[in-house]
């Protein structure tokens, strides 16, 4: 059964995000089955590009949300890579309606509303799983998502489309947060020891080819 990895496997020590290392470097650094592995199967992409494979059901994704994410995210817009987030649903009672309310509201001012909500729910509040569809629509209404405007959109195509290719990257993954580059490269977490070599990793994948050869 897939399994959160515990907060302090993959929370780096706080330290400030640096210039990563040329690349000739990180070829002699990093290797396939250790540093990452290749995935296949995923969308290609047309810009390089980092999504993050998280859960509101773990507890190191809140704790990356609000810490390293945030410096993350800036480094990563300094060196024009794409960053996108992709919500797993393999825990949890209410996984597969936390995952709607965020792909509909994907792209959009409450996106960021609804997933703090989920997050502090269960994370600050502790209060522990849904109760019931009320209980949970509770929640949502309090982030601007009113339960008829998330039945109304849940069947919506575009929503759909989006928890499919989601639910795509979670048949690669046994533990979250996870971090995959161009939909091809999963970072193994557990290898990297400081935020410089996380840094260094995503510079490294970037460079290497986006899709299979034909």
């Amino acid at each position: 059964m897939k399994k959160l990895l515990l907060v302090l496997m993959f929370i780096f020590p706080m330290m400030a995000f640096a210039k990563a290392t040329d690349s000739a470097d990180n070829a002699s650094r990093f290797r396939e089955g250790t540093h990452y592995e290749v995935v296949t199967g995923l969308a290609p992409v047309t810009r390089p590009t980092l999504t993050e494979l998280f859960s509101i059901y773990c507890g190191g994704c809140y704790q990356w949300e609000k810490g390293p994410l945030i410096t993350l995210k800036g480094w990563l817009s300094q060196q024009d890579i794409v960053f996108k987030q992709a919500h797993i649903n393999f825990m949890g009672t209410y996984a597969k309606q936390a995952t709607l309310a965020l792909a509909m509201t994907r792209g959009t001012p409450r996106h960021n509303a609804v997933k703090q909500a989920l997050f502090h729910r269960l994370h600050v509040e502790r209060r522990g799983d849904w109760r019931n569809d009320a209980d949970f629509f509770q929640t949502l209404e309090k982030a601007g998502l009113k339960q008829s405007d998330f039945e109304a959109n849940q069947n919506n195509l575009m929503v759909m489309r989006t928890v499919l290719d989601w639910n795509q990257y979670g048949e690669h993954v046994q533990a979250v947060p996870g971090f995959m580059v161009n939909n091809r490269y999963l970072i193994n977490m557990g290898s990297l020891k400081s935020h410089d070599d996380l840094n260094a990793l995503i510079t490294y994948l970037t460079k290497l080819p986006l899709e299979e050869a034909q």
